[in-house]
């Protein structure tokens, strides 16, 4: 009777035992692969989502830039039509007064 106990235990639950612990180190396994698999696609993600994030700013400040820049021109430019009234000779007030005194 303990002969048939051994033989049982070396072909038959000794194997089944073997198999079932292959079984779950390739789930193991297969888990630990999925896992890496989804953190580098995050990881990829957020350096695009990051990328993107910083262009989009950088489009912003570029734009509020360009805004600034032509605001000063736009002073620039309304300083020069003004011009200089004493000089141009066109002042109202200035040919009453020549006409007043004359």
């Amino acid at each position: 009777m303990t002969n048939r106990r051994v033989n049982a235990l070396e072909h038959v639950v000794i194997p089944r035992l073997e198999n079932t612990i292959s079984y779950i180190n390739s789930e193991l396994d297969e888990m630990d692969r999925e896992e890496f698999f989804r953190l580098k696609k995050i990881q990829g993600k957020k350096k695009k989502d990051t990328k993107e994030k910083e262009l989009e700013e950088k489009k912003k400040r570029e734009e509020k830039e360009a805004k600034e820049a032509g605001g000063e021109k736009e002073k620039e430019k309304e300083v020069e039509s003004q011009g200089d009234l004493l000089n141009e000779g066109k002042d109202d007030d200035g040919e009453f007064l020549i006409s007043a005194l004359n």
